[in-house]
C-alpha cells in the first residue's frame, strides 16, 4: 500500500478551473487501479498553511542552540508544532501529485508558504559535514506535476514554477519525477484539443504511477 500527498494550490473551484478537473480525474482513475493506496489532500488555499515568521525564527535558533522545546512561547509552539506536522506528513508519503497553476511566471504566494513549512530538519533535509543535504532519497519516492501555465505571453519571460519545484524535489531526493503542462486554466479561454490531450496523457500516467 503507497502513501499518496495530493496537493492544489488553486483559487478556482473545480468547475471553473481546468488544472483542477484533470487533477480530479487523474486522482479518481488512480485510486480505481489502486483501492487499497492511501491518499491525504491539501488545498493550500483552504488549509491555512503556517507562514515562516518573527516567532517560527526565533523557536528555530532557540532549538538549535540546544535550548528545551518546553521553553518556547505558547505561540512559537503552536507554529513550530503546525510546521512539524505538514513535514511528517511529507515524510511518511511516497507519491506526490501537485496541480497548480501560475500566476505572474509562478506559483501563487501559498505554495512557496508550503515548500517554507515542510523544508525541516531532520525531516526533509539534514545538516552534514558537506553542507545541506535532502533525506527522502533512502527509499523510493515518485511525484506528478500537473501545471497549469499563463495563457499569454510575458514576452521572452518564461514561467518558473516548474523548474524551482524540479529543484526542490530533487534536494528532497524524491528522483522520479513527471510533469504535464497546461496552457492556462480558464476554461473558456483554452483550446479543447490542448485539453483532451492532456486528459489522455494523465490517465495513461495513473496506470503505471
Amino acid at each position: 500500500m503507497a502513501n499518496l500527498l495530493y496537493v492544489t494550490c488553486n483559487v478556482r473551484t473545480q468547475n471553473s478551473s481546468r488544472i483542477l478537473s484533470l487533477g480530479a480525474e487523474f486522482l479518481e482513475e488512480y485510486l480505481l487501479r489502486n483501492p487499497q493506496d492511501e491518499v491525504q489532500m491539501l488545498d493550500l488555499y483552504r488549509d491555512s498553511i503556517q507562514r515562516v515568521d518573527q516567532d517560527v525564527l526565533n523557536a528555530r535558533g532557540r532549538i538549535e542552540r540546544g535550548e528545551d522545546y518546553g521553553l518556547l512561547s505558547y505561540e512559537e509552539r503552536r507554529k513550530m508544532g503546525r510546521l512539524w506536522r505538514l513535514a511528517e506528513q511529507f515524510d511518511r508519503c511516497d507519491k506526490y501529485v501537485f496541480v497548480t497553476h501560475s500566476l505572474n511566471l509562478w506559483f501563487p504566494a501559498e505554495f512557496k508558504m508550503y515548500v517554507d513549512a515542510i523544508c525541516v530538519p531532520d525531516r526533509t533535509y539534514c545538516l552534514t559535514s558537506n553542507g545541506v543535504e535532502g533525506t527522502l532519497s533512502a527509499a523510493y519516492r515518485k511525484s506528478l506535476h500537473l501545471h497549469a501555465g499563463q495563457p499569454y505571453e510575458f514576452g521572452a519571460e518564461r514561467d518558473q514554477s516548474v523548474a524551482y519545484l524540479e529543484s526542490v524535489l530533487n534536494f528532497f531526493g524524491v528522483t522520479a519525477r513527471e510533469t504535464v503542462l497546461l496552457q492556462g486554466d480558464d476554461p473558456e479561454r483554452g483550446p479543447q484539443s490542448e485539453y483532451e490531450a492532456v486528459r489522455r496523457k494523465l490517465l495513461e500516467v495513473a496506470r503505471y504511477f
